[in-house]
């Protein structure tokens, strides 16, 4: 389904400072300094601030230069859809974290064309594959700490030390 609104690539690209409507709550706040993010502004059903009125909240969607038009407007969207059905977005939003493994793939397609020969490339990611993808490698990149770094190594760290410290090395990047 094709979402339209007010807003053109172009415009969002020239409006000058101020907060710009797309429609259905969605806008494009432009900063003096040409900083350019998106807002929706949703009411949650049954929901009331203090004074008793209904609950209207902004909510940022990110940055222009990184969302496009047509990904704020379906998270704007989303968001007024949990609205509606009297769910906060601010606690009830979809967080989109990546794997351990999606970014470490993302890291090495990066710096392939940094290495000297495609063999350390390949032994690059064949580190992380053999020993840190089976037990970190679906986890959120946020929920990733020493301990998990730890369940990487302990298993490699007598008997392959120099595996080990290339391996601490590639997960620390």
């Amino acid at each position: 389904m094709a979402l339209s609104g007010k807003l053109t690539k172009k415009l969002v690209e020239n409006l000058g400072a101020g907060r710009h409507g797309d429609g259905n709550g969605l806008y494009l706040v432009v900063d003096p300094s040409g900083a350019r993010r998106w807002i929706v502004r949703v009411v949650v059903k049954s929901q009331k601030n203090k004074k008793g009125a209904p609950l209207r909240t902004d909510f940022g969607l990110g940055g222009a230069d990184i969302v496009t038009i047509n990904q704020a407007r379906e998270r704007a969207l989303e968001y007024r859809r949990m609205a509606k059905q009297g769910l906060n977005p601010r606690f009830n939003a979809r967080q989109e974290v990546p794997t351990f493994e999606e970014v470490a793939q993302q890291v090495h397609i990066d710096r392939m064309p940094t290495w000297k020969n495609a063999k350390h490339g390949q032994q690059w990611i064949n580190t992380l594959r053999d020993y840190a993808f089976p037990k970190i490698g679906r986890m959120p990149i946020d929920s990733i700490d020493q301990p998990e770094v730890m369940m990487c190594l302990a298993p490699i760290w007598t008997e392959k030390h120099e595996t080990a410290k290339r391996l601490a090395q590639r997960i620390k990047v």
